[in-house]
């Protein structure tokens, strides 16, 4: 092939495709991963697959004399484009291309239309840096919306004849019942996009017009965070450095879902000394892979619960437990024990704030006493949205004109000294704790909040919109 070179061309929107004079039939743009972006007298522009740059001599003779230059696009922005704007509405066919127990979100099947579409939209959606797809029917269609920096936004919409194929093809990729139209099923689903293998956790939810279907990204590497990068304070970091560094005790990261409190805890465990420490980290699921730690996936159905899990572990002679949250009155007292004989613990509880954990933990059986022998830090945090470093906040492509781009977290820390630790074991109210805390400089979530909105991260509205102002 001649005259291949890179392009900054960007196919993902390329939604005029049909409109460029004597374009190739769509059977010919699947088959040959190559779409007509325009042509003059002299000379075609095309824009090419890059594994298939070196199959496309057919184009080069198709269009002699005149000179032909090619745009190389990426393969996972081609089979977007495939899904986004070439295939029809009508949905026929369930089949599959798979390898290894992956599907490749870059393999184009011509025959199979709704194939490319679920591809499109899982390929928009790590594009986009989305966490979660949701897929909801109505009686007027199909919406799919992407959750982005916390906010749903949605991206298209598609005729309601597609919805049982749609959702037959997701159930077939995550091994659920294709017959079951009744009952919610959960699953996950592994695929490969442009190298990378991402999982998707999957919920199929039975529901008035349709069923509805959620798919949550996880085990993203690309996504990789430090603690310095996650928005807290110097102050803040140096806290948590302070309390990674004990031998034992809890470690409670606490707030609503969403808040990123995993990803603070998985942040956490890449400051330990894996090669002199035995980590271990109960999940569910387990949502990064991460080298040089035990992770261990609950699955309650077959009775492997965060407690039945977390007692026989401590059989494994473990340093650090990480505990993805602490949900019901057993985990807690087996997590607490297992602080006091000598490992130290991080897990989650859903809580408002950092004192009100204290609380939560006597509310799920835990002597007061006993909160106070181990507790060690409580970390309660929001996520906000940042305002975007390449428009300043008043919209561009590179945020989807929203002003926004990625979060930060916004939190307040309890360290629990001798005297927290009486007032804990006396059963002292909420307000004496934050009334101590306050006069030793304490800085509260909205606090922090409001310094963030001072620099210029984030915006008053963002913090109205989380409740923070």
């Amino acid at each position: 092939m001649e005259n291949a070179s890179d392009s900054s061309f960007d196919i993902t929107k390329f939604s005029s495709y049909s409109e460029v004079q004597g374009q190739y039939t769509d059977s010919f743009i699947k088959g040959s991963r190559c779409v007509k972006i325009s042509e003059d007298a002299e000379s075609v522009v095309v824009a090419v697959s890059s594994s298939y740059r070196d199959r496309n001599g057919i184009v080069e003779k198709v269009h002699w004399p005149k000179k032909v230059d090619f745009a190389v696009v990426g393969d996972s922005d081609f089979a977007e484009f495939i899904g986004n704007f070439v295939e029809k509405q009508s949905i026929d066919g369930v089949s599959s291309v798979k390898h290894d127990g992956e599907f490749r979100l870059e393999d184009i099947n011509s025959g199979a239309p709704v194939v490319n579409i679920i591809n499109a939209i899982c390929l928009e959606a790590i594009r986009r840096s989305a966490s979660d797809i949701h897929i909801q029917t109505s009686r007027s269609g199909i919406a799919v919306r992407l959750r982005m920096d916390g906010v749903l936004h949605t991206v298209r919409r598609l005729d309601r004849s597609v919805s049982d194929n749609l959702v037959s093809r997701i159930k077939v990729m995550s091994g659920l019942n294709v017959m079951e139209n009744r009952l919610c099923q959960d699953g996950r689903m592994s695929v490969n996009a442009g190298g990378r293998s991402l999982d998707f956790r999957v919920s199929v939810v039975p529901a008035v017009d349709g069923q509805n279907i959620v798919l949550r990204l996880f085990n993203d590497c690309s996504k990789e965070l430090s603690l310095e990068q996650l928005g807290f304070s110097d102050e803040k970091l140096a806290a948590m450095a302070s309390a990674l560094g004990l031998p034992f005790g809890l470690i409670l990261v606490t707030g609503p879902t969403g808040s990123g409190k995993t990803t603070t805890l998985h942040a956490m465990l890449e400051k330990m000394d894996i090669e002199h420490l035995k980590v271990v980290t109960i999940e569910d699921p387990v949502e990064k892979v991460m080298d040089g730690i035990e992770q261990i996936q609950v699955n309650d159905e077959i009775g492997l619960t965060f407690s039945s899990v977390l007692r026989r572990i401590l059989r494994q002679d473990p340093d650090v437990i990480m505990v993805g949250e602490i949900r019901d009155a057993e985990t807690a007292e087996l997590a607490v024990r297992s602080a006091l004989t000598g490992h130290l613990i991080l897990s989650t509880l859903h809580t408002n704030d950092c004192v009100s954990a204290i609380a939560r933990l006597e509310d799920l059986g835990v002597e007061p006493y006993m909160v106070a022998g181990v507790l060690r830090t409580s970390i309660a945090q929001r996520l906000v949205r940042k305002v975007c470093p390449f428009c300043g906040g008043s919209g561009c492509g590179e945020c989807g004109s929203t002003g926004y781009k990625g979060r930060t977290a916004v939190s307040e820390i309890l360290m629990v000294d001798d005297a927290i630790s009486n007032m804990i074991e006396r059963r002292a109210p909420d307000s004496e704790i934050r009334s101590y805390l306050r006069e030793r400089g304490f800085s509260s979530l909205r606090e922090d909040a409001a310094s963030k909105v001072e620099m210029g991260i984030s915006t008053k509205e963002e913090l109205v919109r989380e409740g923070l102002a």
